[in-house]
Order: structure tokens, then C-alpha cells, then sequence
């Protein structure tokens, strides 16, 4: 693990720790076993670079409302 975290701090992550909430734990296990990712961790990192891609997910998360 040590070398993985250098590399990864070499490539500018940095490490968090959160709590996810039941359903959010359920969508990405979901992910994680549709797409083959080996942790949840490689799973939310897909989900959360495809926000900058995809204009729904933008405008759902993203998109100032008022």
C-alpha cells in the first residue's frame, strides 16, 4: 500500500475519508459490479470525473438553481 499511496500522491490525489449513506453505498456497489471496478473507491472516482463530462449529471448536481 505504501507504494500505491506514493504514487497516487505523485499524481496529485489526496487521500479523505467520508460516511456514505445506505442508498449511496447501494448505487455504488452497483457501479462498481456493472463496470468491474475492484473497490469503491476506483467506483466514486468514475462516477465523480464523469460529472465534468456529462451534461445531465451537470445540470442535475451541478446547475445553480434559485
Amino acid at each position: 500500500m505504501r507504494e500505491r499511496a506514493k504514487r497516487q500522491d505523485a499524481a496529485g490525489y489526496r487521500r479523505v475519508t467520508i460516511a456514505l449513506s445506505p442508498p449511496a453505498i447501494e448505487v455504488v456497489e452497483r457501479v462498481k459490479a456493472s463496470k468491474g471496478y475492484k473497490s469503491r473507491e476506483a467506483a466514486i472516482n468514475a462516477i465523480l470525473e464523469r460529472i465534468g463530462d456529462d451534461m445531465f449529471l451537470q445540470q442535475e448536481f451541478l446547475a445553480v438553481s434559485g
